[in-house]
């Protein structure tokens, strides 16, 4: 095997994929507010999804940037905000009642984390922006700075 295609294969298995361009798994996801989610649902609109664990502090500490964006976008019905953890209904919403995170919450949901996982391991946070064709368009793993401006930029690009 040459050497080129050696370090090709290794990349790729440390992690080096990504889900921009691929359209998400189909999902029905009921969050704990009740409310039932589908791909289908999200079809025509823009969604960004946060797969995130409350042990995680690089994820507790974007949680006021997502909300400030959540609460831009509060009164637009074709923007879509959900959060996606691997940790069962009590853990989550114990720590929402420390740590407010106005996103739809989805929990028992590591079946599908994986799904959607960049690389080899699952990181914590993960951001998608997912748009009205459901495909991703940005994906991110671990903290990123300024995430706010980052997906605020991409909704408003992709909204019209």
């Amino acid at each position: 095997m040459n050497k080129t295609i050696l370090i090709t294969l290794i990349m790729s298995m440390l992690g080096c994929n990504t889900n921009k361009g691929k359209e998400i798994p189909p999902f029905n996801f009921v969050t704990l507010e009740g409310k039932t989610i589908t791909k289908d649902s999200l079809k025509g609109e823009v969604t960004i999804l946060c797969v995130w664990a409350t042990w995680c502090g690089d994820c507790i500490r974007e949680i006021p940037e997502l909300n400030d964006l959540v609460t831009k976008y509060k009164e637009n019905n074709k923007v879509n905000f959900i959060a996606l953890s691997d940790e069962n209904e009590e853990t989550v919403r114990k720590s929402l009642l420390r740590f407010p995170f106005y996103f739809d919450h989805v929990v028992n949901a590591g079946e599908y984390t994986n799904l959607i996982k960049t690389g080899l391991t699952k990181h914590f946070p993960q951001v998608l922006f997912v748009d009205k064709d459901l495909n991703i368009i940005f994906d991110v793993t671990e903290n990123k700075e300024h995430i706010f401006g980052v997906l605020d930029n991409y909704i408003q690009q992709n909204l019209d």
